[in-house]
């Protein structure tokens, strides 16, 4: 015999399962469905049915149905009623009232439609029978919480959201940081950092100082205090009421985007800028406090920050220098707190790179050896020009890995590796691409050496075209052509031993790699490519 709750529908002491093979049609039986798949069927299908029936669509969430099917042991759909009054609110205030503080499913006017139906359906674990009784107590609970939103939403609008500004100086951001105010300050400076790095428009360049002032204004208003789920879209909406533009809006809103991982990302320019703005300010700040992320503690959520910042300028493609606004920002803070530890710019400098890494395997599939190549490993040259251009080192990996898929990679990379592995024996600087200023034709002596030579002088202007197109499909072709060559050299006929007893033949020969080393460097470090056969 298993004992049954006494909130189960059919409040029995007891249920009696001979076998076990009858387990779940006897719980069935007393009013218990067992199958969780089943309950979730059944509440799904029993919503949909009553949002019909009202003459709506239901709006089902994922996360409320998978919360609501563990809640119930014997489902039955109940509709509840509010005022039609109440729908002047906001319909995200009215959702976040019946949704997240109540778990109730609302009615939706049409599908994927913002509108509501005064209805919502609440999944009740009781007798069917009582559903008039059940409705009309959910229905007080509503009215209620609506009634209190509706005071909120008339008492907040009473005045424009520039007014609450004041008020930000009364809520704390951090201990140490001083106020949300000052936190506004911070990031509007840097908002114009970015401003200062693109081709804005004027009119653009306005409706981003502006919301980046009142992009935290909604946090002292009333409706925002009992619902912090609001922020943002309480701004929006106060904001437009005040008369401020579209786009200003629009950028308060989406300036907290994403809120999770793979939730939207800002789509405007406004709420783009704002956004990396607010989390770059963030970043700055809690590391400057040398509060850096350890292991699975995180709790300003910093790395989520640093990644949101580089997928939206991935997605924008937004052709912002992260190292020149690294440095500008740190300088702004360090003027403010000069007591702040020299080795912020550089600690921040390698967690974003480390957030460029892990995106770009995790999330873009970008094997890790590839991912090495494009950022390097301890190389400056590398890992400096990867937060310099976020967008190329983008194009760079996911073009080293398309190339890898179709195999190109494989017709290259023996003779780019082992004149990268050769080259590092040598010393000519790893950015020099004229064979004129590198190498000394005179001291050839075998043909294999100038037609290398030859080869590279015609690589020269593909490459530099390569480099300011960032068409790497060029470039590979390039490489791909003179791969023969650069294998003559090694082992053909009129091969050459690379490391000659003459010092100053031997420095040439490594020149003469180093160059090919170089070229190939202007798409990725192949001396950190593993071999794959």
């Amino acid at each position: 015999s298993l004992p049954t709750p006494p909130l189960s529908k059919g409040g029995t002491g007891g249920v009696s399962i001979p076998q076990a093979e009858g387990y779940v049609e006897c719980l069935r039986a007393a009013y218990v469905e067992v199958d969780r798949s089943q309950r979730k069927t059944q509440i799904k299908a029993q919503v949909e049915a009553a949002a019909t029936k009202q003459g709506g669509y239901a709006d089902i969430s994922d996360d409320l149905l998978e919360e609501v099917t563990d809640l119930v042991e014997w489902p039955n759909a109940v509709v509840g009623k509010f005022d039609d009054e109440f729908l002047i609110l906001p319909p995200e205030v009215i959702t976040t009232i019946i949704v997240t503080n109540q778990r109730y499913f609302p009615i939706l006017k049409r599908p994927k439609s913002p509108e509501l139906l005064p209805y919502f359906i609440t999944i009740s674990n009781g007798d069917p029978a009582k559903s008039a009784i059940i409705a009309a107590g959910n229905e007080r609970v509503v009215r209620a919480r609506l009634a209190d939103g509706q005071f909120f939403y008339k008492a907040d609008l009473a005045k424009p959201l520039e007014d609450y500004l004041p008020k930000l100086e009364t809520v704390t951001f951090q201990e140490d940081l001083g106020t949300v105010r000052a936190k506004v300050d911070r990031l509007c400076k840097i908002a114009s950092l970015i401003v200062n790095q693109l081709q804005v428009t004027a009119e653009e360049n306005l409706n981003i100082a502006r919301a980046a002032l009142l992009c935290k204004a909604d946090l002292v208003t009333q409706m925002v205090y009992e619902l912090p789920e609001m922020q943002g879209i309480m701004g929006q909406k106060y904001a437009l009421a005040s008369g401020e533009s579209e786009a200003v809006a629009t950028g308060i809103v989406e300036h907290y985007w994403p809120k999770s991982a793979g939730d939207n990302l800002p789509q405007t320019i406004t709420g783009q800028i704002v956004g990396i703005a607010d989390k770059l300010d963030t970043l700055v700040s809690i590391f400057g406090l040398g509060m850096l992320p350890t292991g699975s503690s995180d709790p300003f959520a910093l790395r989520r920050a640093a990644n949101a910042i580089i997928n939206i300028i991935w997605a924008a493609q937004l052709p912002v220098n992260l190292h020149q606004l690294l440095a500008e920002s740190v300088g702004e803070f360090t003027a403010i707190r000069p007591e702040t530890s020299p080795e912020l710019l550089s600690q921040l400098s390698d967690f974003f790179l480390q957030r460029i890494r892990t995106l770009l395997q995790e999330e873009k599939h970008v094997d890790y050896d590839l991912v090495n190549a494009v950022l390097g490993e301890n190389d400056p040259e590398y890992t400096e020009r990867a937060l310099r251009d976020l967008l190329d080192a983008l194009e760079r990996a996911l073009f080293l890995q398309q190339i890898r898929n179709d195999n190109t990679l494989d017709m290259i990379y023996e003779t780019v590796n082992r004149s990268t592995r050769l080259a590092a024996q040598g010393d000519l600087d790893k950015i020099e691409l004229e064979p004129k200023k590198a190498v000394k034709p005179e001291l050839f002596q075998k043909s294999s050496e100038q037609a290398f030579y030859d080869a590279v002088v015609q690589l020269v202007p593909q490459t530099q075209l390569s480099k300011q197109t960032r068409n790497y499909q060029q470039l590979v072709d390039s490489l791909t052509e003179i791969a023969p060559t650069v294998s003559n050299f090694f082992d053909g006929p009129e091969s050459v031993l690379v490391m000659d007893s003459d010092p100053e033949i031997k420095r040439n020969r490594l020149s003469l790699l180093g160059l090919l080393r170089n070229h190939a460097r202007v798409l990725a470090d192949f001396g950190a490519i593993v071999n794959r056969f």
